[in-house]
């Protein structure tokens, strides 16, 4: 190709990019005139800068037009790239090349990707994927692919990620493999996952069959976050309407794959987390019907497509294989709502109306409809009698047992009870949590309940930041709940610890060097098997913290108040512990209980510093929230009714 022609075509390049995507393919029409050949070229390039989007924002076409219409990657087969040693290549694309290699310094294989010479011709640009990759990384959720690492050996620069085998679900679609449940199963796996992105301020934006593996065990992972954007940060207080947490692009740049994008990202409008959910409408769309929602013969007429066309009904595709068609058509038309105003507003709404369609809900819709005139008369009643009983119930907390407690917990908000009424319902719901934990009868005493009620109205002050904490925590608690219940130990420690140890950031490092979810030193976890490179995979750190509570309860007892001094182990040392009930043992009045070390004066004066006063209450305090969120304003369910233990 001369000289001349090239400037043709990227003056039409540049011409076309700069236009709506609405207006690109007229423009293309008028300025070629009747060259078809040179319209061809100008269009190929066009498409192709749309594609060569993984983590680029400005692909270098200008620079070096042959690094994208070139002779394809090098053979690098027994290459090594720092410490890996490459196997094979696996495939490749806009984002480089990506190679089936070995860890030399562990023995493991990874995937090894390999980024273009191009994308290191710009600092910032550079700079830019280097905070994006570590954020990323620092993502922990067992659905999304684990980075290893991000480096540069020889000028290759290169991200090295967890090697996963199976199959595709592209492939899946192709080979029509797929069942209703698998389908469900595969999106609530993926919106969970997406869900801890989008908590994280990060958008994947690349959401389609091909980025996510389903492994042989019907495990899904999502594989790329290659042109995932950190949201920009809001202010405390600020609530997100539709231009609120977004990321930007520069004018007129798409990214992701035309098929999936959202009508926003294919505008080059700003983008927030409802962008991921519109791409996975389409996913569920495709699984669904072995078709997509949106395609024509080019990108731009595609892109025309997303933005002025609705796609064609589940029913003529669907109706024999699922039953559930009509119901699944709402969810994709909400999924697929071109103003984002009209779809799910988040991942947690998505998962209500799938969980309605997973087997067994079907039956117990119809029962619910099936007895909703049955019992709508009687409500009246129910009502008047509940009016007239409440408020004696509930002058009775201080001598309910746990069930009349259970009954009565949700009597109004918090911020409008009085003072008594709060502390009636702590007292009360510390009760509830210890029964939790194992059977107690007692209720603390005046003192032990204005102290835990202390901790709950700090909480309280910071209901925004507590927030934002119990929502991270939603998708992560089966995963816990699990780890927990296998050591016999009470999955609402498991739950309720992370919330006082790193608010649920799983990549979590505090100042003394105390890793991950459960904020283990590196020293204990790796006596436990797991080293601290690992203290990050919740999937492992969780049985490790598991393992950890119950070696605790063995030595000092597994009844409910026997475990308020594990939790207090947790935070001190088990070797404080120890030393301080041998101190007290045989005094007047010793009980194995932190509430009985509180309790005694003289035991607080000499034992507790600050810290180690405030850690059990601060437990119970996050336990009793989050068994509440209603009563404490909060848009989350009460975690334990996640944890999703086998039968």
């Amino acid at each position: 190709m001369n000289a001349q022609r090239w400037e043709d075509i990227e003056s039409l390049f540049h011409g076309a990019l700069a236009r709506p995507p609405l207006e690109r393919a007229s423009f293309l029409e008028e300025r070629c005139a009747g060259d078809d050949e040179l319209k061809l070229e100008a269009t190929s390039l066009l498409e192709a800068y749309l594609e060569a989007a993984d983590f680029i924002e400005e692909p270098a076409i200008a620079e070096d037009a042959q690094l994208l219409l070139g002779d394809g990657a090098l053979d690098k087969t027994d290459h090594e790239i720092g410490p890996y040693r490459i196997i094979e290549r696996l495939g490749g694309g806009g984002m480089g090349e990506v190679y089936l290699a070995e860890d030399t310094r562990l023995g493991r294989l990874v995937a090894l990707k390999l980024l273009p010479p191009y994308f290191a011709s710009d600092d910032n640009r550079l700079r830019r994927f280097q905070s994006e990759a570590r954020a990323a990384s620092a993502l922990n959720h067992p659905n999304i692919l684990t980075i290893y690492e991000v480096g540069e050996s020889d000028s290759n620069h290169f991200i090295a990620t967890e090697f996963i085998e199976g199959q595709t679900i592209s492939d899946l679609i192709r080979e029509r493999k797929l069942s209703l449940e698998e389908i469900l199963k595969i999106i609530e796996q993926i919106a969970s996952a997406l869900s801890v992105a989008h908590a994280a301020g990060i958008v994947h934006r690349d959401i389609k069959p091909e980025n996510i593996m389903v492994r042989p065990d019907g495990f899904i992972k999502i594989l790329d976050f290659g042109i995932a954007k950190l949201l920009e940060t809001e202010p405390l207080g600020t609530s997100r309407g539709v231009e609120g947490s977004h990321s930007q692009t520069e004018h007129g740049l798409l990214l992701g794959t035309v098929f999936y994008m959202s009508p926003e990202q294919a505008r080059g409008l700003k983008v927030d987390e409802r962008t991921d959910i519109w791409s996975l409408g389409v996913v569920l769309y495709q699984m669904l019907t072995g078709r997509l929602p949106f395609h024509a013969p080019t990108n731009m007429d595609t892109v025309v497509a997303i933005l002025s066309r609705e796609p064609a009904g589940l029913s003529e595709a669907a109706k024999d294989h699922y039953s559930r068609a009509p119901y699944l058509q709402l969810i994709v038309d909400k999924c697929l709502a071109k103003d984002v105003s009209g779809r799910y507003q988040s991942l947690g709404e998505l998962l209500d109306d799938i969980e309605k369609c997973l087997p067994g809900s079907g039956a117990l819709l119809a029962a619910k409809k099936r007895t909703r005139y049955a019992w709508i008369a009687g409500v009246l009643l129910i009502l008047a009698i509940t009016a007239v009983a409440l408020p004696l119930l509930y002058r009775r907390y201080s001598s309910s047992s746990p069930a009349v407690a259970q009954t009565v917990r949700h009597a109004k908000p918090y911020k409008q009870m009085s003072e008594r009424e709060q502390l009636d319902f702590v007292a009360a719901e510390e009760l509830h949590i210890s029964n939790m934990m194992s059977r107690r009868e007692e209720k603390l005493n005046d003192d032990a309940v204005r102290l835990l009620k202390t901790y709950v109205d700090y909480y309280v002050s910071k209901t925004e930041a507590m927030s934002g904490v119990y929502e991270r925590a939603q998708p992560l608690v089966p995963v816990i709940a699990r780890s927990f219940a296998a050591q016999k130990v009470p999955v609402v420690i498991g739950i309720y610890l992370p919330v006082i140890e790193s608010g649920y950031r799983t990549c979590y490092v505090s100042d003394h060097g105390a890793t991950g979810l459960f904020q283990m030193l590196p020293g204990t976890a790796e006596r436990y098997g797991l080293p601290r490179r690992e203290m990050c995979d919740l999937e492992k750190m969780s049985p490790v913290a598991a393992h950890y509570i119950a070696d605790r309860m063995a030595e000092l007892g597994e009844d409910a108040n026997s475990v308020t001094l594990v939790l207090l182990s947790y935070n001190r040392g088990d070797e404080w512990v120890r030393d301080t009930l041998r101190q007290l043992r045989g005094t007047e009045g010793y009980e194995r209980s932190f509430w009985a070390l509180f309790a005694n004066e003289q035991t607080r004066e000499k034992m507790f510093p600050d810290n180690d006063t405030a850690y059990v209450p601060s437990f119970f305090a996050a336990a009793i929230i989050g068994e509440n969120p209603e009563v404490f304003g909060l848009h989350t369910r009460p975690l334990s009714s996640l944890a999703k233990l086998p039968d």
